[in-house]
């Protein structure tokens, strides 16, 4: 018999949903080892199968990137061995596991300076990489993965690009807030612009369902969106001031019709601090008032949806909550954990039926 290993990475935190996914599409894999938001798999394949192709993992929600393992070294000594695996020319992305939730780094954290610290991998990364970190990549373009795993434990995988991963390197795009966001949805929401690329036109309408304090509500300002907010905690006030936002303080699950005079969304984007069947009821709400106001001259075209995982345990109803959003309408769905998600999900619509 002959093994092959897989690596996968994923959020802190997320590491038995992410077994959980990966065992119900590849039953007869194993568990090899883990680390926080680092898991492996290993395969045992007859001497027919030694020359199969690798499996992927198609549309993962927790797996934020899945590949082949190549190698791996704890010393320093054989490191050179291991880069010398990396062929000539080859795209190379260097980078850290996750060390901590988003949100939760310390001060001082540096995104990837533990493998960037390796004078040799620095060295390595200077004279034979040819392509840069962000360089457009291709669906069905190998990429070699450096990972420090931790102390001087360093893992080399390969991986396909797709379509679903960003040219980054872990597939984690370097976000960097703005002082005039008050919150760090901000980074979710541009993170999923990255990802799913849709059409954004300065002069459209988003209705945010779950919008205080105003990042998220930043976010889409900024690109010239006029903002209805629903929410009843109270905005940022440099948010709340800006021209363009209207606030409609009370829960969305009051809301009515009076409500939403003059509010004919393009974009639906909600993220509600409560269990996820309470997100989608309050959801389902306000788009049933938008139906009955506009009926097929309803506007909606895409859906930008965080559902809260408030306990992990939420993550086996992940096909309700994607089931029930086709209910309510939304379609095309894409549903990932972002790289700026934390104990949550989010979901991609890009087509809503009217």
């Amino acid at each position: 018999m002959n093994s092959r290993f897989y690596f996968s990475t994923c959020q802190i935190g997320a590491e038995k949903a992410l077994k959980a996914e990966v065992l119900s599409v590849h039953p007869s894999l194993r568990f090899a080892f883990s680390r926080p938001g680092f898991v492996t798999f290993k395969e045992e394949l007859s001497d027919s199968a030694a020359e199969s192709p690798a499996l992927v993992l198609p549309a993962p929600v927790f797996a934020r990137l899945w590949g082949e393992a190549v190698d791996q070294t704890r010393y320093p000594a054989a490191l050179s061995a291991l880069l010398a695996r990396v062929p000539e020319g080859a795209a190379v992305h260097a980078f850290d596991r996750d060390r901590f939730v988003p949100g939760d780094e310390i001060e001082g954290y540096a995104v990837d300076e533990k493998i960037r610290s390796i004078a040799e991998v620095s060295a390595f990364l200077a004279s034979r990489c040819k392509l840069p970190p962000s360089a457009p990549l291709a669906p069905g373009d190998r990429v070699y993965d450096l990972i420090w795993i931790d102390d001087f434990h360093v893992f080399l995988g390969r991986h396909l690009h797709s379509a679903r991963l960003s040219p980054f390197p872990g597939n984690i795009p370097p976000l960097e807030l703005p002082a005039h966001s008050p919150s760090r949805a901000w980074f979710k929401i541009e993170e999923a612009l990255l990802r799913f690329n849709p059409v954004v036109q300065s002069g459209w309408q988003a209705l945010e369902i779950g919008c205080a304090p105003g990042g998220a509500t930043t976010a889409l300002l900024d690109r010239g969106f006029s903002v209805i907010g629903i929410d009843p905690q109270f905005m940022a006030e440099s948010v709340a001031a800006r021209k363009g936002f209207r606030h409609v303080r009370k829960p969305a699950r009051y809301a009515e019709a009076s409500d939403l005079s003059g509010v004919n969304p393009d974009w639906i984007v909600m993220d509600m601090s409560i269990p996820p069947k309470d997100a989608l009821g309050e959801l389902s709400h306000v788009i049933g008032l938008l139906r009955d106001i506009h009926g097929k001259k309803l506007a909606v075209r895409r859906g930008f949806l965080t559902l809260k995982l408030n306990d992990w345990k939420y993550a086996s109803d992940i096909p309700f909550f994607l089931k029930r959003l086709g209910q309510i309408g939304f379609e095309n769905l894409q549903c990932v954990q972002l790289a700026h998600n934390r104990q949550e999900i989010f979901v991609y619509s890009s087509k809503f039926r009217v």
